[in-house]
């Protein structure tokens, strides 16, 4: 969009052409910008920027490799919602590597139906309590 210099002055219309070039994910080798997340309907920046430094953590090196090589509950983490899980549909599709249902659906037992994101995420969330649980059990000796 091209930005009145009249109105805004240089120094704002530099600013806002920087951050609209500027990678806001980053999926190892693949950079997605403002634009792009925006050619997918995809406008939540804040769960972007939240996606884009949990997947440095688990250091994917590309978006295919995350497509093919990890699961929807690699990412239920904190701070990684809905909102972030609809950012990385916005990219799956922009790379072309398959959507965000075909994502969740493989990762789950053959024939059983989609679940949401927040249904992961409360899964993942139960297990672990109950895997604490157990090994507080153990360490006090009431196994």
């Amino acid at each position: 969009m091209p930005y009145s210099v009249a109105s805004l002055g240089t120094t704002i219309v530099r600013s806002l052409q920087q951050r609209s070039d500027t990678p806001l994910v980053i999926i190892g080798k693949d950079k997605y910008t403002r634009h792009d997340l925006a050619m997918h309907q995809s406008f939540n920046y804040v769960a972007a920027a939240h996606l884009s430094s949990v997947l440095k953590t688990l250091n994917v090196q590309s978006t295919k490799a995350l497509y093919q090589q990890h699961s929807p509950s690699d990412l239920a983490l904190p701070g990684i919602g809905a909102y972030a899980y609809a950012v990385l549909d916005a990219i799956f599709e922009f790379a072309q590597v398959g959507t965000l249902d075909e994502w969740i659906t493989r990762s789950q037992k053959k024939g059983a139906a989609i679940v949401t994101v927040g249904t992961i995420k409360n899964r993942l969330k139960k297990e672990t309590t109950k895997t604490v649980a157990r090994t507080r059990t153990k360490k006090n000796g009431k196994a």
